[in-house]
This record gives C-alpha cells, sequence and structure tokens, in this order.
C-alpha cells in the first residue's frame, strides 16, 4: 500500500470558515490531478510497488491503494468505490467532475459569495441535467450492445482485444448467467476463451486418477459433501480386542461402510463424482476400474449445480444427478483443468491468458466492468454516445440556463458549465490533441444541435458514427453522485480532532 499524505506535518486542516472549505477544495483538485492521465482510451497506467505489484488505470482500484489520511480524500474514495459497485464504469470521470466543479466555484467562495445560494443553485442543476440525460438516449441494439462493451473495454490494457472479449461477454450475459473469471499465466491475450459452462482447475488427486476417464459425453455428476476415505481415528481413544475374530470383524466393518457409500454412487448412475472434501486412494482406485471420474477438495460445488441443477448432499443414499453434455480434462498453460460444459448452461467461464499475473488482474478488473456495464445497459435498455459529448450537452443546458435569469445563480451556472468541459478537455489531452481548440470544435457543433459530437482520436468527431457509447444509467448515477458529494463538502466549515 502506498501512503500518499497532503499535509505531511498536519494529518488534518484545523482552519475555519471559508478558508476550510478552500482547503478541502484544493485537497480534491490534488486528488483529481493523480487520476487525469487515466482518463480514456489512452489514459496512462499507474504502477504500485509495495507489498505486491499492481499495475492498473481503474480510477477506483488507483484510490483504494492510495490510503490517503485526509477525510476529504477518503470521501472521494468512497465516492468512487460506489460508482464501480452501483454501475462498474466512471470510477475516475466522478473523481475527475467532482475536483472540477469544485474548482470552478472556488473563486466564488473566495469572494464570499453566499454557500446557500450555491447549494439551491446546484440542486436545480442536478435536477436539469438529469432531465436533459433523458434526452440524449439513443436506439438500443445488438450492435450498439457490442460497441458500448467495446467503448468500456477500450480504455483498459485489453483495448487491442476488446472486440474478442465484447462477443465473448455479450454472448455469455445473453443467457442471463454468471460469469465466473479463471486467470492462467502464459500465451497471449487473443488466447482467451468462453467455456459455456463451469472450468476450474484440477484439484490434489490420489492412486488411481490416471486410470479414471479424462473425457465423458452426457456426464452426470454428484456433488457430495462427504468424505470418501478410511476414517481417522480420534486422539487418545482406545479399542481392546480379545481375538483375531474380533479384530476382523472390525476391519470388514470399516470396509463396508466405505464400501456401502462408494457403491450407492455407483448405483445412482453419476459418472462424475466432485465433492468438498477428500476422495481417498481406495475410493479413487474404485472408481477408476468401474470408468467414473471423481475429484475431492472442489470449491466450485455452488457453480456446478446452479449451472447443471442437481444437488450437493450430506449422504449417499438421497443423490440428486445432475447432468452435462460434456465433461473433459484439458492442459491449459502449465495446469491441467476439468471443464463441464453444456449449451444451455446458467454459468460460463472466462479463461484468460496473458504475460503475468499482474497483467491478468488488471484484465479481470477491465471484465469485471465491462460485465457491470452491459448488465445494466440490458437492464434499462438506454444508452448515449461517449466521448465527453453528454458533458458538452451538460455544459451546453447550463450555460443557457445562464443567460436566461439575472439572479446571483448566473455565476454558479457559469461555473458548473465550465466544470463540466474538463473531462472532454482531458480526454483531448491524453489524447495529444489541444484542449482548446477540440473544445471551441465541440462548442460549435453542440450550439449547431448536433449533440453526438465528442472527443476522438483525430479531434471532434460523431460518436455514435466511430461507436462510443456508454449505458445512460452511469451518467445518471454519476451526476446524482458528483452533486451530493459537492454539496457535502461544501457544507464542512471546520475540522475538529478528537483526542484518542
Amino acid at each position: 500500500m502506498v501512503q500518499y499524505l497532503f499535509q505531511p506535518e498536519k494529518v488534518l486542516d484545523c482552519r475555519t470558515g471559508i478558508q476550510q472549505i478552500v482547503s478541502n477544495i484544493e485537497v480534491c483538485s490534488k486528488v483529481s490531478s493523480l487520476l487525469a492521465t487515466t482518463l480514456g482510451p489512452y489514459g496512462l497506467d499507474k504502477l504500485f510497488y509495495g507489498k505486491k505489484v499492481l499495475l492498473t488505470n481503474d480510477g477506483a482500484t488507483i484510490l483504494e491503494n492510495m490510503n490517503f489520511r485526509h477525510p476529504i480524500a477518503k470521501l472521494i474514495c468512497q465516492l468512487s468505490k460506489s460508482q464501480d459497485n452501483e454501475v462498474g464504469d466512471g470510477t475516475t470521470s466522478v473523481a475527475l467532475l467532482l475536483a472540477d466543479i469544485l474548482s470552478a466555484l472556488k473563486p466564488l467562495i473566495e469572494d464570499g459569495f453566499p454557500i446557500d445560494v450555491i447549494l439551491k443553485s446546484l440542486k436545480d442543476i442536478k435536477v436539469l441535467c438529469i432531465q436533459h440525460l433523458e434526452t440524449l438516449s439513443i436506439e438500443f441494439t445488438d450492435e450498439n450492445i457490442e460497441k458500448l462493451a467495446e467503448t468500456c473495454l477500450n480504455s483498459k490494457n485489453i483495448r487491442n482485444d476488446k472486440n474478442h472479449f465484447a462477443k465473448m461477454l455479450i454472448r455469455a450475459l445473453s443467457f442471463e448467467s454468471d460469469v465466473n473469471v479463471r486467470k492462467i499465466p502464459g500465451g497471449s491475450l487473443s488466447d482467451s476463451g468462453l467455456v459455456e459452462g463451469i472450468a476450474f482447475e484440477k484439484t490434489f488427486t490420489y492412486a488411481g486418477y490416471e486410470q479414471q476417464p479424462k473425457k465423458i459425453l452426457d456426464a452426470k455428476i454428484c456433488c457430495l459433501n462427504i468424505e470418501l476415505e478410511w476414517m481417522r481415528e480420534r486422539e487418545n481413544s482406545e479399542m481392546r480386542i480379545k481375538s483375531v475374530e474380533e479384530y476382523q470383524k472390525t476391519v470388514d466393518a470399516e470396509w463396508k461402510i466405505i464400501t456401502d457409500k462408494l457403491d450407492d454412487i455407483i448405483e445412482s448412475g453419476a459418472q462424475v463424482v466432485l465433492s468438498s472434501q477428500s476422495i481417498g486412494d481406495y475410493a479413487t482406485q474404485y472408481f477408476a476400474k468401474r470408468g467414473i471420474f471423481s475429484a475431492g477438495r472442489v470449491k466450485d460445488l455452488e457453480s456446478i449445480i446452479k449451472a447443471f441443477k442437481g444437488k450437493i448432499t450430506n449422504s449417499t443414499k438421497f443423490i440428486q444427478l445432475g447432468k452435462c453434455e460434456l465433461f473433459e480434462e484439458r492442459q491449459m498453460g502449465d495446469a491441467r483443468f476439468n471443464y463441464f460444459e453444456s449449451k444451455n448452461a446458467k454459468a460460463h467461464t472466462l479463461i484468460i491468458r496473458g504475460p503475468g499475473m499482474e497483467v491478468l488482474e488488471e484484465v479481470e478488473r477491465a471484465v469485471h466492468d465491462a460485465v457491470c456495464v452491459i448488465k445494466t445497459a440490458m437492464k434499462h435498455k438506454s444508452i448515449v454516445c461517449g466521448g465527453g459529448s453528454v458533458e458538452m450537452q451538460l455544459s451546453k443546458v447550463c450555460r443557457q440556463m445562464a443567460l436566461k435569469t439575472n439572479s446571483q445563480e448566473m455565476f454558479v451556472f457559469k461555473a458548473v458549465s465550465k466544470a463540466f468541459e474538463r473531462i472532454p478537455a482531458q480526454l483531448a489531452a491524453n489524447f495529444g490533441l489541444d484542449p482548446v481548440v477540440i473544445i471551441q470544435s465541440l462548442r460549435q457543433a453542440h450550439s449547431e444541435e448536433i449533440s453526438t459530437f465528442g472527443v476522438g482520436l483525430k479531434g471532434a468527431v460523431e460518436m455514435q458514427t466511430i461507436g462510443v457509447l456508454e449505458p445512460l444509467e452511469v451518467k445518471k448515477n454519476l451526476l446524482k453522485a458528483v452533486f451530493n458529494a459537492v454539496e457535502c463538502i461544501l457544507c464542512i466549515d471546520s475540522t475538529i480532532i478528537a483526542k484518542k
């Protein structure tokens, strides 16, 4: 974990009144400056080096690992994390927009502008912006869903394989199934694939495993929560045997207990036996002779019964079998994996390949964001154009409101209008373009009612044409979170440090 203190000599700022508000705004600006270069498809990554190496450009992950001490910085971390938990995307934008709005209001606050007027204006702006967002929604189609997934993945380290990953995720989520992720170092990102079912690494195995079948069609699956091996003696236990016959009876009883269990499983028709507990040498060999595959200490039983039905039982007398179209054990990298596949499975497994675990962990975060974005879009069936086009529209709305009012609120509307333009300006800067020129081009396009113009690699372009799309719900949640956080920070006029 990396410690980052804005005030090395003091943990908290103890000033009061306007000075305290201004100080808090400066903290927000410093936090946003850390994230600004990570925004967009060509945003840069941050490398954390400590107990473990972390390579990421995900806003929530960066803030979580900064280990801030300042309470306002911690508030921004929680804001970004809540955005991630709620809709899965916009974790960087939420921190940047928060800082931009506060920075735009800072001159007004320093000049003694009434805080209550600012708060009232912000509430009006929030309602106005959320209402206007509804008018920006575009047609919801299968093609747009794929472009939306690619847009989310475009800002991550898998941008060159975004089409490959987007198709796999949409295919999995179209079945309304869970998506499990397995990371296997080795190969390239393009070697990643989707399993229609469950796949997990081969568990610890006992003698006789080599003789078991490694491929079964239309496999019947038995899931257990019992041990299939000799019972261990309890500590300090004692058994007094007076004759060889009594000893033989004891041994025969133990053999019968385990053999009866194994025969019950075989009679149920099971071809694959999985248990959350161990399956010993004798049981493994017993199953192998009868062409049955077995594996113990399996952690994915819940996923398996969810995908292929059946039931996890604590007794061999009441077995309910699941069924998959194909069971197979395959080599993947330097490990072997057990695959359970079926076309209509209620679970899918994404096998991610890559050069190292640090890269694979970042790919997993990208996949998580994409899954959340696709689910959000499919649930609400509303999407908008990205690339800063929405922010430019909101900036235009605020600027128009400023022109319509003669009250003090006019200055707040102008300040927030300017703040909204920071997102496309930062995108332009990260693309290597001139932000001033790009913002002027976007203002002209939006003034001519071309509401889908945003920032592209070559300048101001039409976002729907190049397929840069985002869920409407992400923007809504972002606006609500940001304006609520702004109001919260502006209401803090002092810091009190309680004694330990």
